[in-house]
């Protein structure tokens, strides 16, 4: 047998295990209190343990190991179960589900959550980064929305972009965490945006029905 396929292997899990090493440390350095401020590929490679040149092998630049760390965080948080949310036929239960997973991985590493909002703040790459993941959780409303306003005639074409911007700000990671403060757990704030974005679609009928008297 010849040994290539074994060096092949053994070096592929030599990086594997030095791309987790660098995300784990950038992870470390972002929910530090002072993470924002000292966030740099310089700091990571020290708080990692190599050199510079390392961390930009294994990303190519700072925007892509920010994309690392938010990878690693959907699969921690358990984004690979919002496919589920898109098979369900109710386009409503469909909306719950998704903001079920949404909820659950907003809690899945908050620390990081945080010092990731406050780099974006400072950091134009980082803003951009975090506005295109974002972008995808738009972009699923829209669907879910407009699948719903097709089997039940609502919310109505005039309605669609105020309701998906409302639900949009409902679901984001500052409305999380401020509702969940240090005493609400998940569930409950998750059944706490179901409802709230039940009422936004109800007030959009209401509305509609008021618009025609």
């Amino acid at each position: 047998m010849s040994p290539r396929p074994y060096r092949m292997d053994r070096r592929r899990e030599i990086t594997d295990e030095t791309r987790l090493r660098i995300i784990n440390a950038a992870r470390e350095i972002l929910s530090s209190p002072e993470g924002s401020a000292k966030f740099s590929v310089e700091a990571v490679a020290r708080q990692a343990g190599v050199a510079r040149m390392t961390v930009y092998y294994q990303f190519g630049s700072m925007r892509g190991l920010l994309e690392g760390i938010c990878d690693s965080l959907a699969i921690a948080g358990g984004m690979d179960r919002m496919a589920d949310a898109f098979r369900r036929p109710d386009p409503l239960e469909a909306l719950d589900e998704f903001i079920t997973v949404l909820m659950h991985f907003w809690e899945s590493d908050r620390p990081v959550r945080r010092g990731l909002g406050a780099l974006a703040v400072l950091d134009p790459v980082t803003a951009a980064v975090l506005e295109a993941r974002s972008g995808r959780r738009r972009h699923g409303l829209q669907v879910l929305l407009g699948r719903l306003a097709k089997q039940t005639g609502r919310p109505k074409p005039q309605e669609l972009e105020d309701a998906v911007d409302l639900i949009y700000m409902l679901t984001s990671f500052h409305t999380y965490d401020s509702l969940a403060g240090p005493k609400r757990d998940v569930d409950r704030v998750t059944a706490m945006i179901q409802a709230l974005a039940r009422r936004v679609l109800a007030q959009e009928e209401d509305d509609s029905h008021h618009a025609r008297g």
